[in-house]
């Protein structure tokens, strides 16, 4: 394998965690097809579950008055949000390491969508 292929595979996995996605989008390589969908779909992961805690915080506000109902179901959907987080985190590394396109349950199908969409601006 060359050098080029191991700075796609290693910008593409690290797409997939937190906001390292960002790196892909200033890196040589921004143009490949495999790094452009992994970016775009770490991208829509980071952002969708940023999007979920928020909303589990604004939950944590309003059950302010009952405090242990509060803190069991905040706790327990901040527990949810993680685990889903980390797994589909591995998963979409997986996928990267191996240069396969696989989309991400929940979140994959959007990235695609947004992508199509930066490529009609594009052109």
């Amino acid at each position: 394998m060359d050098e080029r292929n191991s700075n796609i595979r290693f910008l593409s996995a690290i797409s997939y965690v937190g906001v390292l996605f960002i790196i892909g989008h200033f890196a040589v390589e921004r143009d490949n097809p495999d790094l452009r969908f992994h970016k775009f779909q770490g991208g829509v992961l980071f952002l969708s579950f940023g999007i979920m805690y928020v909303l589990n915080t604004i939950l944590y506000f309003l059950l302010s008055f009952v405090p242990p109902l509060q803190t069991i179901l905040c706790t327990l959907v901040y527990l949810g949000l993680t685990v889903a987080y980390v797994i589909l985190m591995i998963m979409g590394i997986n996928s990267a390491v191996r240069f396969q396109q696989r989309l991400l349950p929940f979140v994959g199908a959007l990235a695609v969508s947004l992508r199509n969409k930066a490529d009609e601006r594009r052109r």
